[in-house]
């Protein structure tokens, strides 16, 4: 029970930081953004999500391919773990991906205009005109090699730890743009945060980067799909 007790004021305690270090960041990235070249921007990022991560008292391990090892640009396919795994990803992977963000998030304020001005893509999911806008727009950033994309294929958090069913979106983009996908997962995170409590416990989680896969392989984008989902499964699942 005191154990317990004490789980929850340190993850109360934990959240608050996080927000207000995520607020605080935020406006002085907007601020300081104003007045740095672009190029400045990524490194930027970088730093931020970073900061965020570790006020969480979340420890990443880097597993698998190191950075340079990794080619530029690529599609990363990652597991949907927890809250803050856009900030992973930020500050681990290489490349400065870029997500996908709801259209409408970019109408919010100083959110919006945060991700408006650091890359995010606007997608509108009732429109097919707009997921078909997007994809394209993400292919030319792929084949000019502006920056690598990040999709979380699930679509949503994990509620068991668990890998879920894989939307094709991802895969048909890289079949599309001849880009690799570079899967990613996320293991021990689950343990760490996850959407079924408050709970945050600090410690240790890896990121391990997998050697990435030709969409040349592939005859269809479910058999990609399928082929990485099963991949990911197996690496989550394996004991260390």
């Amino acid at each position: 029970m005191i154990k317990n007790i004490f789980k929850i004021i340190l993850s109360m305690i934990l959240w608050a930081i996080f927000w207000n270090v995520l607020i605080i960041s935020v406006i002085l990235m907007l601020i300081i953004s104003l007045f740095i070249p672009k190029k400045f921007y990524n490194p930027l990022v970088i730093l931020v999500c970073k900061i965020v991560m570790y006020s969480l008292l979340l420890f990443p391990r880097n597993k698998g391919l190191k950075k340079e090892e990794v080619p530029f640009p690529v599609i990363y396919v990652a597991n949907h773990v927890s809250f803050f795994d856009i900030f992973i990803c930020g500050s681990i992977l290489p490349g400065n991906p870029r997500g996908l963000e709801l259209k409408s998030h970019f109408n919010k304020p100083i959110y919006g205009w945060f991700i408006s001005r650091f890359g995010e893509i606007p997608i509108d999911t009732s429109s097919k005109s707009s997921i078909k806008h997007s994809f394209l727009q993400i292919t030319e950033m792929l084949k000019n090699k502006v920056r690598s994309i990040l999709i979380m294929p699930e679509g949503t958090r994990t509620r068991n730890g668990k890998i879920g069913a894989f939307k094709s979106g991802a895969f048909y983009l890289s079949r599309l743009s001849g880009i690799p996908i570079v899967p990613v997962v996320y293991k021990g995170l689950f343990e760490r945060n996850n959407p079924t409590n408050i709970i945050v416990n600090p410690g240790f989680f890896d990121v391990i980067i997998l050697p990435p896969v030709n969409p040349a392989d592939f005859s269809s984008d479910d058999e990609m799909a399928n082929f990485v989902r099963n991949l990911m499964s197996k690496t989550l699942e394996e004991k260390q």
